[in-house]
């Protein structure tokens, strides 16, 4: 099988630069750059190596439940039923530990929607490894998320290196309070996100954190990863500086369940009296799920545990631990607002004092203690911002390029931003229309519905293999195989409203359309018949329309290369599959118009080396940029 390379390029005229990861970039002074220590290795302002915590499996989410206490007590039977919780990020992949009926995928708005084969998936593997605290259930591998029940809605922003601009991330936001109701049984309650930036105005003009105050005024409690830069910093980033959200910063547990002994990280933002973290959750070498061949996957390949998990480090790991908590307590009790919640998750937490915590008032959560108290009848005073500010100020002088343009200014990524006229429609909930954002197409208008056209990823199954097309040959007849999962083009299938299951423009098949035991599944043009036709039950087989039989690893056979067949459905882990995006799907839209040079094109998703041509991040990051194996500034992202 081809292997796919690790980043990707626009056609002409388009984006080359990435978005910021926490790490220096080129263009930024040499003043800023972290020394390393000459003996220990470590970085000042919270660089690590991975020697920095004990070597072996990491945190399970088992440990992370007892140690956040959300095992005991009320909370012991709390699983986030009924509640959504909308993740900001790179997407979300369809492995292995995410049961597809508890995502969604909501509006993909980076600029890999404009690769069918790229759309929703997670090319970095950041979105999946939070998705996995989340809702992970993968009983194989012990990976079992804080909220199981949850519903996650996944908005993408990030590409395989991170790269959105600050508007693409309010656009974002925006998307989440006007569809928060989407779906009556598992409203949009709580928002995650991880993303920050080192530019901002004042909070009363600001328009990133007017975004978050807008869905917060919605009802939606907002949890934001506090930032990686170190405890010697003095500022939290933006947006979790704004005061009304939950600022999350990681802990360090020293491999034990007891919270005596728990430290504020050293990665975590620092901060002055006026805006402090106001919760600490574990964030050291948490074990979630693994996106196979994500770019954290290939560049850190000691950072996996077993076949399916996979350790990650940063405020984002807490964050979503968090975002987890404050689904439980919605769960718990609906009709708390976002300040009650936010009292709630605090006003619970146990106040640490071991190490570099005494005397600092930092608090760790505590479920168990937050479930048991009365509800409070809290409201935050603080005044809210007007939204006016600048979208330059935000990016804190990082841009996007494109044929050595920068984006720069009051601009989006297709045209100017009017920042009085965004203010106003953000807070009238109407920025968006349909898939039309402040006038610029960016989405579909619509969902696509249960297995919709709109969903594209792996179908993953027995022994954490993919369903693949043997050598990528598109020609009728080429057997439909298990594989090693690998994201190539091959086991990029698509589970449309008409039954059809697609990969390389045409069909999953059963040959001769036979309905015996043992019949083989090939590719073949799409001819709309029975035996093209495919409906994912509750057990999550794939079952054939025509013939009534399922979707068969033949002989239990995990080697790569066997040919997929039919056989009697039975309640047997060779006939389970994960396919991609069975919940629903916001559709797609390819982008009119020009990128800001005015020259170029939207359309040339061709992978091209592990990065956008000639830039890199600098500034502002995905807050969990720090992976078991090192921090992204060692790995050479200069």
């Amino acid at each position: 099988m081809r292997k796919p390379r690790a980043g990707r390029r626009w056609g002409r005229g388009v984006v080359a630069a990435a978005v910021a990861l926490g790490v220096l970039g080129a263009g930024v002074p040499a003043a800023a750059a972290r020394a390393a220590d000459p003996v220990t290795g470590a970085k000042a302002g919270g660089g690590f190596l991975a020697g920095e915590w004990p070597a072996g499996a990491g945190t399970t989410l088992k440990s992370v439940r007892s140690i956040v206490r959300a095992d005991t007590g009320s909370a012991a039977s709390l699983t986030g039923q009924g509640v959504g919780i909308a993740l900001i990020d790179t997407g979300i992949a369809p492995v292995t530990g995410l049961p597809a009926g508890q995502v969604v995928n909501g509006p993909d708005l980076s600029f890999e929607s404009q690769s069918a084969q790229l759309r929703y998936l997670d090319t970095f593997g950041h979105g999946t490894h939070m998705a996995g605290i989340m809702v992970g259930n993968d009983t194989a591998g012990g990976t079992v998320g804080l909220a199981p029940k949850a519903k996650v809605t996944s908005v993408k922003v990030g590409t395989a290196t991170g790269a959105a601009d600050v508007t693409q991330i309010i656009a974002a936001i925006d998307w989440v309070v006007q569809n928060r109701n989407y779906d009556p049984a598992n409203p949009i309650r709580v928002i995650n996100l991880s993303y920050g930036t080192a530019g901002m105005s004042a909070q009363s003009v600001d328009p990133l954190m007017y975004a978050v105050e807008q869905a917060w005024q919605a009802g939606i409690t907002v949890v934001i990863a506090a930032g990686n830069d170190g405890n010697a910093t003095t500022a939290l980033t933006n947006p979790a500086m704004d005061p009304f959200v939950v600022a999350v910063g990681a802990s360090t547990t020293k491999q034990t369940t007891t919270t005596g002994d728990d430290e504020l990280a050293t990665f975590t933002n620092g901060s002055t009296a006026a805006r402090k973290v106001d919760l600490l959750a574990p964030g050291m070498s948490i074990v979630s799920l693994r996106d196979v061949n994500s770019y954290v996957d290939a560049t850190y390949p000691n950072a996996r545990v077993g076949d399916t998990g996979f350790k990650g480090s940063g405020t984002s790991q807490a964050a979503a631990v968090v975002s987890s908590a404050a689904a439980l307590l919605l769960q718990q009790r609906p009709g708390l607002a976002p300040d009650q919640v936010k009292a709630l998750l605090v006003g619970g937490a146990t106040t640490l004092t071991a190490g570099n915590t005494a005397g600092k008032g930092l608090k760790e959560l505590n479920v168990a203690r937050s479930a048991a108290l009365s509800t409070p009848a809290a409201t935050q005073s603080f005044a809210r911002g007007t939204g006016t500010g600048s979208v330059e100020t935000a990016r804190g002088g990082n841009h996007l390029t494109a044929d050595g343009v920068a984006l720069t200014g009051e601009m989006t990524l297709f045209g100017p931003f009017n920042n009085a006229a965004w203010a106003s429609l953000s807070a009238q909930k109407t920025s968006w229309n349909g898939g039309v954002w402040m006038g610029y197409r960016m989405a579909g208008d619509t969902w696509t519905g249960v297995g919709g056209d709109g969903g594209t990823g792996q179908i993953a199954g027995f022994a954490g293999k993919c369903v693949d097309v043997m050598n990528r040959l598109s020609n009728n007849g080429t057997p439909i195989q298990l594989y090693d999962c690998n994201n190539t083009p091959a086991q990029y299938w698509q589970l449309r409203s008409d039954g059809s299951v697609r990969a390389l423009g045409k069909c999953m098949d059963v040959t001769a359309a036979a309905n015996q035991n043992g019949t083989k599944i090939q590719l073949y043009d799409c001819n709309g018949t029975a035996a093209q036709q495919w409906r994912v039950t509750a057990a999550r087989q794939l079952v054939n329309v025509g013939s009534g039989r399922c979707l068969d690893v033949a002989g239990w056979s995990s080697a790569n290369g066997n040919q997929l067949q039919l056989w009697d459905c039975l309640d047997q882990d060779n006939q389970r599959w994960v396919p991609p995006y069975t919940s629903r799907t916001w559709s797609a839209a390819t982008w009119g118009g020009t990128p800001w040079t005015g020259v170029g094109t939207w359309s040339d998703p061709e992978w091209s080396g592990q990065y956008w041509t000639g830039h890199y991040w600098s500034g502002h990051y995905w807050s969990g940029h720090y992976w078991s194996a090192d921090d992204w500034s060692t790995a050479g992202w200069y």
